[in-house]
């Protein structure tokens, strides 16, 4: 499922522009708060009621939700030809992207949005040099034994947990405090008596619990977290100027593009490049239909999404062809600003994600996303990044109203 979450989150990247989908380690087998820890976190109980549901899906279906293997893909015909061999020219005149002006309102730029940038991006990393004390939100895997034997919603990979919470039984959390990473601890403990999964009140438990690591956020972090973490930031000031820097930036980049989109003329759009985009749209919207709801394409487009199939086609059209739009502008910059993609820089970075991901290569990565798909996701990545330092970028302060 890690994988197939993996291709999710690329496709949705492209066609959506959105920036990142979450954390990269999945909850696995979560516990379950009617039948052994309770977790008061309404966050993570969505996150793991997905985990629940992929599983059980695959329970019912006695397979892999989604089998990437059987599609033929658009890319795998004789005739297709990839983006990077388009004379792009015939296609799209892009606008003049450097004498471009955009505003972006700094109210965006919200204290809270600066916040949850540094949180999920800046401090996604683990503390391992320091014990674990009371307030910290620890990564841990679980197991729970009674009388030798797991039980029912007793065990987890990559739970995250705040110590101090409350959130799980009496005696877990405490005995987490002083731990450090990788060393593993054994809790001997007893259900509550009035703990309301009967056949677990009053019961006696064996826990044993491996820290990954100290996760931390901005409110909490210390000078020497920073360090253990291998920031380059001195202070939390630094850190929060980084995190307000970033966010800027990428409201300056959607304000970019989407003025790059509305002043470039479309040509023409190649035919293929778009119908690998509707099957890669598909793709997306049928790994969530299957591996997160369980339903087939037709239930989830009616039921979730609320629209007949042909409303769906459609969209997802019309769609997959702003995204090649948007793909040929971002190709002919790269090329007019001599931005060069090898093959090597992708290898490199499939590879990583490849490890992160739970695949076997990174040619398995790149096959499951599509080689047009995740080459022009770093094409776009590195493209916006010099477009940001050579548009003008307006900060407009929102307008005072006149008492």
């Amino acid at each position: 499922m890690k994988k197939k979450f993996m291709v999710a989150c690329m496709v949705g990247m492209i066609v959506f522009g959105i920036s990142a989908c979450g954390d990269k380690k999945n909850q696995e087998n979560p516990v379950s708060s009617e039948e052994a820890v309770q977790n008061s976190s309404q966050e993570e109980e969505s996150t793991q009621e997905q985990s629940t549901q992929e599983q059980s899906t695959q329970e019912q279906t006695g397979q892999d939700v989604f089998d990437l293997s059987q599609i033929e893909r658009v890319s795998d015909r004789a005739d297709y030809v990839g983006i990077k061999d388009l004379e792009v020219d015939e296609y799209i005149t892009f606008a003049d992207y450097k004498t471009m002006q955009v505003s972006i309102n700094v109210e965006e730029v919200s204290d809270e949005a600066i916040e949850n940038y540094i949180n999920s991006k800046l401090l996604s990393g683990v503390i391992m040099d320091r014990a674990v004390k009371e307030g910290d939100i620890v990564d841990i895997d679980y197991e729970g034994t009674k009388d030798g034997v797991l039980f029912d919603g007793g065990s987890a990979v990559g739970y995250r947990l705040e110590i101090g919470s409350g959130s799980f039984i009496p005696g877990f959390e405490e005995g987490l405090v002083g731990a450090m990473p990788k060393e593993p601890v054994v809790l001997n403990l007893t259900f509550p008596e009035d703990y309301r999964a009967q056949h677990m009140a009053g019961q006696r438990v064996l826990f044993w619990v491996m820290v990954n690591g100290i996760r931390t956020e901005y409110a909490k972090i210390t000078v020497e977290d920073m360090k253990s973490l291998g920031l380059e930031y001195k202070t939390k000031e630094e850190l929060w100027e980084a995190g307000k820097k970033a966010v800027e930036q990428s409201i300056a980049k959607e304000a970019i593009i989407q003025k790059l989109m509305e002043e470039s003329t479309v040509i023409a759009l190649p035919e293929q490049l778009v119908e690998e985009e509707i099957q890669n749209y598909n793709i997306y919207t049928q790994t969530l239909a299957q591996g997160w709801y369980g339903m087939s394409l037709e239930e989830f487009v009616g039921t979730i999404m609320g629209m007949d199939i042909d409303e769906y086609t459609a969209q997802i059209h019309e769609m997959a062809e702003d995204t090649v739009k948007q793909y040929l502008i971002v190709e002919a910059i790269a090329r007019a600003e001599k931005i060069e993609i090898t093959e090597e820089m992708i290898q490199e970075k499939a590879a990583e994600e490849a490890q992160e991901y739970g695949y076997d290569s990174a040619d398995a990565l790149i096959k499951d996303v599509g080689y047009t798909t995740y080459r022009i996701s770093i094409v776009q990545e590195e493209v916006m990044n010099r477009l940001v330092e050579i548009v003008d970028v307006v900060k407009e302060e929102p307008q005072k109203e006149e008492s």
